[in-house]
């Protein structure tokens, strides 16, 4: 199995490592360096050669739409499903703060780049496994509780998991559970 792993914006192909390592056991990975928009991430992501392909944060949410046009499955942690209702929560956050940078960001993109996101892509998504932390403060859990929800309205397989105690970004201590998530998901889904 060929797996394509995708990091989120400012981060690195090391520091999404915890993403890789449980995919490792089933062939092939491949963590490029990512540091773009959903647009020109999805037709970069699309570029290469995946049986699945999972992602962080903004690399989840491209995951997931690479997924979609592909009719590959897909695994996405903490990754918005509609930038811009990300855009909207992070807007209440007080100058400082990471949020109200993240919602700086957003706002500065072009409104066609916020047309990139997962929900718009549900009806196409046929498998995905979404986990999320429960303390998430940049994307809230519910972009992956309505997405999943989206995903089996129209047919498609989607897993759930939301991971107790966890922010926006796993720390050590979430690591086995997410390995052990997602070792039982690509073992039930055949990829082993």
């Amino acid at each position: 199995m060929k797996s394509l792993v995708l990091h989120g914006k400012g981060s690195s192909p090391e520091k999404v490592e915890w993403l890789a390592k449980p995919l490792r056991q089933f062939g092939e990975v491949l963590i490029p360096e990512f540091e773009i928009e959903a647009k020109e991430g999805v037709q970069k992501a699309l570029t290469y050669d995946f049986d699945l392909i999972t992602g962080h944060s903004r690399g989840g949410l491209v995951a997931l739409i690479a997924a979609a046009l592909k009719g590959k499955s897909a695994i996405a942690v903490s990754a918005p499903s509609d930038r811009r209702k990300q855009k909207e929560y992070l807007s209440k956050f007080p100058p400082g703060t990471i949020q109200r940078k993240i919602y700086e960001d957003i706002k500065n993109l072009p409104e066609e780049e916020l047309e990139w996101y997962p929900l718009k892509y549900a009806d196409r998504i046929k498998n995905a496994l979404l986990i999320h932390g429960e303390n998430d403060d940049v994307v809230l859990k519910e972009h992956s509780i309505i997405l999943c929800d989206e995903i089996r309205k129209y047919g498609g397989k989607c897993q759930l998991y939301i991971i107790k105690g966890m922010k926006h970004s796993p720390l050590g201590q979430h690591y086995n559970e997410i390995w052990k998530i997602i070792t039982e998901w690509v073992k039930a889904n055949n990829y082993a």
